[in-house]
């Protein structure tokens, strides 16, 4: 009995100790249920907040990029202004060379959204323009009560510019957004007309332009995750381009409110007036009432970086425009939903598990499953972590097919990642390196390839060199800076436009450079043309000049030597020396004329041709030179055809020159064919057509420049297009150039030059420009560009 009642304590004893044990395995169980729960929120709230920093720090690269390339065409705009200003034909308003001097500049600067350049005289009544459509005006009236007019006339203004506040209502263009840059003008510059030039104030000198289509250049092409944008503001809080068409415009403080009054927009509205409009750069979040089509409560990431106006090297510019602020936003349900759904999954595992491991322990209580709950629970957190890093790798593709060239690496150059566009530029200047290696063309072009590589495997060592240096300078300062640069790339130069960003960790250091580049090398060659093309009016400026304080002297030498000649017909031997004398004094008075020629001096001729008797006198001199080349020529003269304007001798000069050209080309004999007609806008037209090899791509928009030739050195000066330009030039007339390169037109090749001249009335009368005739387009074959 006393044994029957020790097991039965015993079994009591064990019973109890087994709902015990069960209870507090089932309260260890839910504990570490719950702990695991715990932690897997937190987790996921740290990666949320990671991933949510990473993915605005690389909008705030975006945003940072395009404001850069902003202040990049702001910046050409002003060298525009400033070139253009230091013109003579503009700043003394020459009658026959300020619209076609503006019109040049127009070319070059459309593309940045300038609708019209404008020149104020200096008494404010006249203003000389030309506008969207190249065509020129001139409008009288009062424009002293013009903001920039009354600025322009101050003196402590001179060589600044002025930039206006965005303007919706300008007479002209409203609807529009335009802003106007504008700049004193000074008669400061020397040509022939005006050799001492008096420096005084005479006027103001302006381009209109429209901002919009500025920033949506720039903008449209945007992309922030799947559905992100971006939107630019002027410093008065107006939107310059927005995806909601109706915003663009209004003023973004009181345009959200009235779309939707029930939602506030006091973060958004914090954001804009205390840091965007104050010029500042950084990140933050918002509430909005829509995206892309999609209405609600929405939380935007937003990052935002300054568009500064002025530059660091020019004066400070006018008005309250000296900050415009590009923003790149994206909803925050593109970030937090990628991790929402990773460790929603986990967490209904963990769950399933935990629920499946308290059952076991209850029922079973073995240690083997509790090892196996645990290598499982492990094992699927391992399976989530690398989906979550996989995750944070296709925010990091985000410009993988970006049109800049992005790339990051290391505090060493050592290239950490890459995409397309760098790789194929990059694999293209190897293949031009001169290497045995196969082309970009004919191989796959495998970013990989780069990783690891450093800035002295990819460039030359100056241009490594110059990245090693602004890493040193990024990490020391940790400023962001913007630069146009050369590179060299195994051999081709190129010329980038740069951003390097260095990004951060936890801890604030700079674990890797974000490398943005774009190649501008296009750009920076126009723009060294252009410099170079007011080098050379300089330079036929300060020929005609010299020709002229030459002339004088020449002529008393020529007028004293004929003199002498009468004086002295007894004296052989002093006639002899004087005769040698006169010859000597006529060969530079030649000279001379060349040197005017050259510098295309606007003398007005009131000479008149008959160009079919010209071009029949020259055929004819011509005509031995054609055969011993084996060159058949084919003239189709127009007959009565009216006289032109213009000197015969000096006519006839051109056309030896372009039939002589047209010989060079035609080495192993050709056709040359020659044409005369009446166009419809009161003007004659001579054509030259030969089947010659052509002139490359490369060298046509330089054919008529002083001292440029294709042929060897020693059979040219490079002078004849550029004298033959100027005594057309000189009558009135134009040049058309088209030409077929043998390389590439191998069945129709050859060159045309189509000359035309203003019919001769006896008095001065204005003929229709070129630009506008029917019949030029049609001498200009797609591909091919006229060179007037």
């Amino acid at each position: 009995m006393l044994n029957q009642m020790k097991n039965n304590k015993m079994r009591r004893f064990s019973f109890l100790l087994s709902r015990y044990a069960i209870i507090v395995i089932l309260i260890g169980v839910l504990v570490l249920l719950g702990i695991s729960i715990y932690l897997g929120f937190k987790s996921a709230g740290q990666m949320f907040q990671i991933v949510k920093e990473d993915f605005n720090q690389q909008q705030l690269v975006l945003a940072q990029h395009t404001a850069s390339l902003l202040e990049q065409d702001i910046e050409f705009l002003k060298r525009e202004l400033r070139i253009l200003n230091h013109s003579a034909s503009v700043q003394y308003l020459e009658e026959l060379t300020w619209a076609n001097r503006m019109r040049v500049t127009l070319s070059s600067v459309r593309e940045e959204g300038v609708v019209e350049i404008r020149r104020i005289n200096r008494e404010g009544n006249k203003a000389f323009l030309v506008d969207e459509r190249s065509l020129e005006h001139i409008i009288t009236g009062s424009f002293k009560d013009i903001p920039y007019f009354a600025w322009a006339q101050q003196p402590e203004n001179q060589g600044r510019v002025y930039n206006s506040p965005i303007m919706t209502n300008l007479p002209g263009y409203f609807g529009r957004l335009i802003m106007i840059m504008a700049k004193p003008t000074y008669e400061e510059s020397v040509d022939e007309s005006h050799p001492h030039p008096s420096g005084n104030w005479s006027g103001v000198l302006a381009f209109y332009i429209d901002v919009h289509y500025l920033a949506h250049k720039f903008t449209s092409e945007i992309r922030s995750g799947k559905t992100g944008y971006a939107w630019i503001m002027d410093s008065q809080g107006t939107f310059l381009c927005h995806p909601e068409q109706d915003f663009i415009g209004k003023n973004a403080f009181t345009v959200r409110k009235a779309r939707m009054p029930a939602i506030s927009f006091d973060a958004i509205n914090e954001i804009q007036r205390k840091k965007m409009l104050t010029g500042q750069e950084g990140w933050g979040t918002y509430i909005s009432g829509w995206h892309r089509g999609e209405a609600g409560v929405i939380q935007k990431l937003i990052a935002y970086a300054p568009v500064k106006l002025s530059g660091s090297h020019l004066a400070a510019t006018a008005g309250p425009a000296n900050y415009w602020s590009v923003a790149v936003v994206a909803p925050v349900s593109e970030v937090e939903g990628v991790v929402h759904t990773i460790y929603r999954r986990q967490f209904l595992i963990q769950v399933i598990i935990g629920v499946f491991v308290l059952l076991s322990s209850v029922v079973l209580l073995n240690y083997r499953y509790e090892r196996q709950f645990t290598a499982t629970l492990e094992e699927e957190v391992n399976l989530k972590t690398e989906e979550l890093q996989r995750s944070q790798a296709r925010y990091q593709g985000l410009v993988e097919n970006a049109a800049d060239l992005i790339y990051s690496v290391d505090d060493k150059g050592c290239i950490q990642s890459i995409n397309r566009c760098a790789a194929c530029l990059f694999s293209l200047a190897r293949s031009l390196s001169g290497k045995p290696e196969a082309s970009a063309a004919q191989r796959e072009v495998r970013p990989e390839d780069f990783i690891g590589k450093t800035f002295y495997d990819i460039f030359d060592k100056k241009s490594a060199d110059f990245h090693m240096e602004w890493l040193q300078e990024v990490k020391n300062t940790g400023v962001t800076r913007s630069k146009r640069h050369p590179v060299t790339v195994k051999g081709k130069e190129f010329w980038f436009s740069t951003s390097i960003v260095g990004l951060k960790d936890e801890q604030g250091q700079v674990f890797v450079y974000e490398i943005i580049s774009r190649d501008v090398t296009g750009r920076k060659t126009m723009e060294d043309r252009l410099i170079n093309m007011e080098k050379l009016a300089s330079l036929g400026t300060m020929a005609a000049g010299v020709a002229h304080e030459i002339n004088n002297p020449v002529a008393v030498i020529l007028g004293f030597t004929e003199y002498l000649l009468d004086k002295t017909a007894e004296l052989p031997e002093i006639q002899e020396t004087l005769q040698v004398i006169e010859e000597e004094g006529l060969k530079c008075k030649k000279i001379v004329e060349n040197l005017l020629t050259f510098a295309r001096a606007p003398e007005r001729v009131e000479a008149s041709t008959d160009i079919n008797e010209i071009l029949e006198k020259t055929l004819a001199l011509m005509k031995n030179n054609l055969m011993t080349k084996k060159i058949h020529q084919e003239a189709t003269l127009t007959p009565d055809l009216p006289r032109v304007k213009g000197d015969p001798h000096e006519l006839q000069q051109v056309f030896i020159n372009l039939i002589n050209n047209a010989v060079d080309a035609m080495k192993g004999g050709g056709l040359l064919r020659i044409k005369t007609r009446l166009t419809t806008k009161n003007r004659v037209a001579i054509e030259f057509s030969d089947t010659g090899v052509g002139i490359p791509k490369e060298s046509q928009a330089k054919i008529f420049d002083p001292f440029f030739t294709t042929k060897k050195t020693g059979e040219g000066t490079g002078l004849g297009l550029s004298m033959s330009y100027g005594i057309i030039t000189k009558f009135g007339g134009k040049i058309i150039c088209n030409s077929y390169p043998e390389e590439e037109y191998p069945d129709k090749h050859g060159t045309t030059f189509i000359v035309y001249l203003p019919v001769f009335s006896g008095a001065e009368s204005e003929a229709a420009p070129i630009s506008s005739e029917a019949e030029a387009q049609q001498y200009q074959p797609p591909g091919i560009g006229s060179f007037l």
